[in-house]
């Protein structure tokens, strides 16, 4: 076997390389093909035992680096963001992009792929405003006086805080101090607002008097945080959202409310569960309320804005609004989206209402009908059983769906490879492992969706069972 020093003499010629390449992507810029050659011959040089160690003669490591070199293209050609089945059974699944969304509404977004009214008033044929395509949907969706979008909703309450608290105190309970995914963590938020976080309560109670107290000459705002993604129980008290709105007013103070999680009407009670929704901490007579674009709401990600005019429309002439305002393609999908709340089919019309809505009775007629349609050699490695599938990013976070689960276990080959040839299908498939088995939750599978599932399972599963 030859050692590393040799075998990086016989590294291929850039010029060699960019024969060849040019020759398979004649339409690439010359430029290009040739940094990427030198970039991967220099990765090489720096690593050795990326080179295969059969790799001896000089035609035979050229052509291992050509095809290395070729499937980047073919990468870079296709995008590292792309389609997957996700089986996992969390409807809102963070990694795999939260709430899914209708093609069929996305196909939509054509209308305004060109040139659009994004700033320009048609009727005025002056300048406009890109806030006021969502305000008056927003206005009568949940009731409030205005309301906006911006990326997301932790730039929701950085704005909002910044606008109503920077340099002021804003007074928040502990047990409402939040880490949010990515740990990014509530107090981190405040100070990126300049704001003066002002503690009060514990991490289980929190008393009104808490609040009277901490009241001051600086105080800007009281923040309200929903606790979305844990639960605390027990031993456990904290003032009536109303008892600390009408403190806060009679103090000439705003009250802000970080809602996350963005419940409305239909999903405010799943499955017996319980969230604040919307529009009934607006009737509290909160100032400020914002909420996820990408969770219960089942849209794309965005942080939405509603309440008093007074409030919104300093928060759209903060200038922090230039570096967190959204682009056409985002307005327009947030108005498809929540247009569908005009309707009372509205679960229906939306993808992520339908799979939260699931009975554990569709889901076995569902998981049964799809097992009748696999081969029957693969049939006998897989098996229905009952499971729990969940909300995510957050939401609901000790709810569970009842489920029923396609379990697939190859005891020779093992879940791992079974779940890592899945994940390297075409489209990737991605379930979860339990007890030494894949398992599949239809819960998170379109309808549409089942057809591409099944022809991957018996070409995976089949490949597995050959070798």
């Amino acid at each position: 076997m030859p050692n590393k020093k040799e075998r990086l003499k016989n590294l291929p010629a850039t010029h060699s390389l960019l024969s060849a390449l040019q020759e398979k992507f004649p339409a690439v810029k010359q430029d290009l093909l040739k940094r990427l050659a030198n970039r991967t011959l220099d990765a090489l040089r720096k690593n050795p035992d990326l080179l295969p160690e059969q790799a001896i003669g000089k035609s035979e490591i050229e052509a291992f680096v050509l095809q290395r070199l070729i499937a980047e293209i073919n990468a870079l050609e296709r995008g590292s963001l792309h389609k997957v089945i996700n089986a996992t059974g969390v409807v809102l699944h963070t990694g795999l992009g939260r709430a899914p969304i209708d093609p069929k509404l996305i196909a939509q977004l054509m209308e305004v792929s060109r040139y659009s009214n994004l700033e320009f008033d048609l009727e005025t044929g002056r300048r406009g405003q890109r806030n006021d395509h969502l305000s008056k949907i927003l206005q009568l969706l949940t009731g409030a006086e205005d309301g906006f979008a911006v990326n997301n909703n932790a730039a929701a309450v950085l704005l909002m805080l910044n606008t109503l608290g920077s340099g002021k105190e804003v007074i928040l309970s502990r047990g409402e101090m939040i880490e949010i995914g990515g740990s990014f963590r509530l107090p981190e938020v405040m100070k990126a607002a300049n704001c003066i976080l002002h503690e009060i309560g514990t991490t289980n109670k929190t008393h009104l008097r808490d609040y009277e107290e901490a009241i001051n000459e600086n105080t800007g705002a009281i923040l309200i945080c929903h606790s979305s993604n844990f639960s605390v129980e027990g031993f456990t008290h904290k003032p009536a959202l109303e008892e600390i709105v009408n403190l806060a007013h009679a103090r000439g103070i705003p009250v802000i409310y970080d809602l996350g999680s963005g419940s409305t009407e239909e999903t405010a009670h799943l499955f017996g569960g319980d969230e604040p929704e919307v529009t009934q901490i607006l009737k509290a007579d909160v100032d400020l309320v914002s909420f996820s674009g990408d969770k219960l709401l089942g849209g794309p990600q965005a942080g939405i804005i509603v309440g008093k005019r007074e409030y919104v429309q300093r928060c759209a002439k903060n200038h922090l609004l230039r570096a967190l305002r959204l682009d056409k393609f985002m307005i327009k999908t947030i108005q498809l989206i929540l247009t569908q709340y005009l309707y009372k089919d509205v679960s229906q019309r939306l993808e992520a209402h339908r799979a939260l809505m699931a009975t554990g009775e569709n889901q076995l007629k569902r998981c049964e009908r799809f097992f009748g349609l696999l081969p029957a050699q693969i049939q006998s490695y897989v098996k229905i059983k009952e499971g729990w599938g969940k909300v995510g990013s957050g939401a609901y976070p000790l709810l569970k769906l009842p489920s029923a689960i396609l379990e697939i276990r190859l005891p020779k080959i093992g879940a791992q490879k079974v779940s890592r040839a899945l994940r390297l299908s075409s489209p990737p498939v991605i379930g979860y492992i339990e007890d030494d088995a894949v398992c599949l939750d239809l819960r998170t599978v379109a309808e549409d969706e089942e057809p591409l599932l099944l022809n991957i399972l018996k070409e995976t599963l089949s490949k597995l069972l050959t070798k």
